[in-house]
């Protein structure tokens, strides 16, 4: 019996900002004397005065997967060509973000989305996106790609999110009506008194 191997994985943390050496530069300056006016939110987040923090390199090291932080022209260059889930290349990928690459240099490899970059606004400390990243993480592994990238599209809502709206619905219609009876009730009582 022939044993296949697993192919291997490896998380991609892409910065939203070009790996020219001006705007490394500009970081570095930055990182060290106005954190705060870093623009992109996921290296504010990776990257201290001393190079990537602890616990960043922690939170990496707890999927026990490889790691790469790329800038957004070193992803596209390093991964041009490739398709992530169907007909969505590289080049149209947004920023922040993390990818998951699954094979290795001498087979085809998959790119998936793990984070897209709108979870990066709700995210202003590492501990909350680490969370998200071992949501995003073992929700991968348990759908499988195909099902991830369904569940994960903007344009999917599960069955609890469309009663969740149902719901909200409901009382907004419910605090409507009671407004309304509320003027009616002020308009007849104007009607009495003239």
């Amino acid at each position: 019996m022939t044993e296949f191997p697993e192919k291997k994985e490896k998380l991609v943390f892409i910065f939203d900002t070009d790996g020219l050496l001006e705007n490394k530069i500009s970081l570095f300056f930055k990182r060290n004397i106005s954190p705060s006016k870093i623009e992109c939110p996921l290296y504010r987040l990776m990257y201290g005065a001393k190079g990537l923090m602890p616990e960043a390199a922690e939170l990496t090291a707890k999927f026990g997967l490889d790691y790469e932080t790329l800038y957004r022209d070193e992803f596209i260059k390093k991964y041009e060509g490739f398709e992530i889930f169907g007909a969505f290349k590289v080049a149209d990928a947004t920023y922040p973000s993390v990818y998951i690459i699954i094979g290795n240099e001498k087979e085809e490899r998959q790119i998936y989305e793990l984070i897209a970059a709108r979870y990066f606004s709700k995210c202003d400390s590492l501990s909350c996106f680490s969370r998200v990243l071992e949501r995003k993480y073992s929700q991968f592994k348990e759908l499988g790609p195909a099902e991830f990238k369904r569940v994960n599209s903007q344009e999917y809502k599960s069955a609890d999110a469309s009663e969740e709206l149902n719901e909200k619905e409901e009382k907004k219609q419910k605090i409507e009506n009671a407004h309304q009876k509320i003027i009616d009730m002020e308009n007849e009582m104007k009607k009495k008194t003239e």
